[in-house]
C-alpha cells in the first residue's frame, strides 16, 4: 500500500517477552539448541540478546564455518493454552547468509529439539507476509528476499514447544563468506482491531533527539543526538529497506488515534478475572500483553498490507487506557503508538 494510508490497524504481541515480565526464565524456556549439526556458539550476543526486544542488537553465529548446519531456537511457551499465530525476525541479513528457515510444532519436547526437528512433530504451513517466500509443501522452508525484517503468519496453534530452524538456502549450505546475524525473534497472537479508526488520526514525525541553544545574540544552535532510524550495511532499524544511514526518512513516526462506537465484547474480557486465549479484546490482547507501554510490538496501520513502509516496531505513548462509554455497552477507545528504533 502507498503512502502509509490508514485501514483496519493490526498489532503483533510478542508472549515471548509477555511472559518474562510474568516471571519466566529465558535460559531454559526460550534456547538456541546444541546438538548434532547444531550450531549453538555465539560469536557476539546471546541468547537473552536474541529476545531482547533491540533489533539494532545483532547476535550471530560462526554458520561460515560450518556450512552445512543449522541454528536452532527453541521455545518453550510452558503451556498448551496459548495461542499463537504469527513469528517475527528483525534485523535478519539471511540472503547475505543464504539463509531459510522452518517451523515445527510439538507438545513433545524431544520432536523439535534436534536437527530437522523428529517424527511426530507438526511441520507449520505459514503464509508470509512480509519479506518471506514460502515453499508450497512440507517442510514449508521460508526464504527472504532481502536481508532486513520477516514476518510470516499460521494458523492458530496451543502447542506447547516451537522450533525454528536455520539452514542454509538452495543447496542446503550457508554461505562461506557472511555469517548469520539476528537482530531479534519476536512469536506471538496478532491482533485486528474491529474496524478503522476515526478520521481524525494524528500522524506526527518528531525529531526528538534535537537540542536548540539560543546565544545573547540570537543565534541558534542545534544539536542532534540520533536522527531516528538508522541503517549500516546489513544492520537497519525495523521496517527500512535501504543500507546506508543518508537512505532513511528521519524522525520518529507515531499516531494518535481514537476508535469509536466498540462494542463493549471488542474492549473487555469476557471475564476480567483470567486470561482467556480465545476471547478476542483489546484489553485481553493488546494492552494486557505489552504490560502497557512496557513492552514494544509490531504495528501496521493496515493488516492486510504486504508492504514493510507500512509497518513499525512501537510501544504505547501512554500509561493509561481509557474507556469512555458513549451508548450501552458501546465504548471508545483512543491510544497513541509511538515508533522504536
Amino acid at each position: 500500500m502507498a503512502n502509509v494510508n490508514i485501514r483496519k490497524p493490526r498489532f503483533y504481541v510478542d508472549l515471548i517477552n509477555y511472559e518474562m515480565s510474568r516471571g519466566s526464565t529465558q535460559d531454559g524456556t526460550y534456547d538456541v539448541v546444541s546438538g548434532t549439526n547444531l550450531i549453538h556458539t555465539f560469536q557476539t550476543g546471546s541468547e537473552a540478546e536474541l529476545f531482547d526486544m533491540k533489533p539494532l542488537n545483532q547476535v550471530d553465529w560462526d554458520t561460515s564455518a560450518a556450512t552445512g548446519n543449522h541454528v536452532l531456537v527453541n521455545i518453550d511457551t510452558e503451556s498448551t493454552g496459548w495461542e499463537h499465530n504469527f513469528i517475527a525476525i528483525l534485523n535478519h541479513n539471511m540472503v547475505s547468509a543464504d539463509a531459510k528457515f522452518r517451523i515445527g510444532a510439538s507438545n513433545t519436547e524431544a520432536h523439535i529439539n534436534n536437527e530437522d526437528f523428529a517424527a511426530g512433530h507438526t511441520a507449520i504451513n505459514p503464509d508470509g507476509v512480509i519479506n518471506a517466500s514460502v515453499g508450497g509443501s512440507a517442510p514449508y522452508a521460508v526464504t527472504p528476499t532481502t536481508d532486513g525484517d520477516t514476518i510470516v503468519t499460521f494458523s492458530n496453534s496451543s502447542l506447547q514447544y516451537w522450533g525454528i530452524q536455520f539452514e542454509g538456502d538452495g543447496s542446503g549450505t550457508f554461505s562461506g563468506a557472511n555469517d548469520l546475524k539476528i537482530g531479534c525473534i519476536l512469536m506471538g497472537q496478532y491482533y485486528d482491531m474491529p474496524n478503522s479508526p476515526d478520521l481524525s488520526v494524528k500522524r506526527s514525525i518528531t525529531f526528538d533527539a534535537v537540542n536548540m541553544q539560543e546565544s545573547l545574540g540570537g543565534q541558534r544552535y542545534a544539536t542532534m543526538t540520533n536522527h531516528g532510524r538508522h541503517a549500516s550495511g546489513t544492520s537497519k532499524s525495523p521496517f527500512q529497506t535501504n543500507t546506508n544511514r543518508w537512505g532513511s526518512h528521519g524522525g520518529r513516526m507515531s499516531y494518535d488515534m481514537k476508535f469509536s462506537y466498540l462494542a463493549s465484547t471488542d474492549v473487555m474480557p469476557d471475564n476480567y478475572a483470567s486470561i482467556d486465549r480465545d476471547d478476542d479484546a483489546v484489553i485481553e490482547d493488546v494492552w494486557n500483553m505489552t504490560n502497557g507501554r512496557h513492552l514494544p510490538f509490531i504495528f501496521t496501520t493496515d493488516g492486510t498490507s504486504t508492504a514493510e513502509s507500512d509497518y513499525l516496531f512501537a510501544r504505547f505513548g501512554q500509561d493509561s487506557l481509557k474507556m469512555t462509554q458513549v451508548a450501552p455497552d458501546v465504548f471508545d477507545v483512543s491510544m497513541k503508538i509511538e515508533e522504536e528504533f
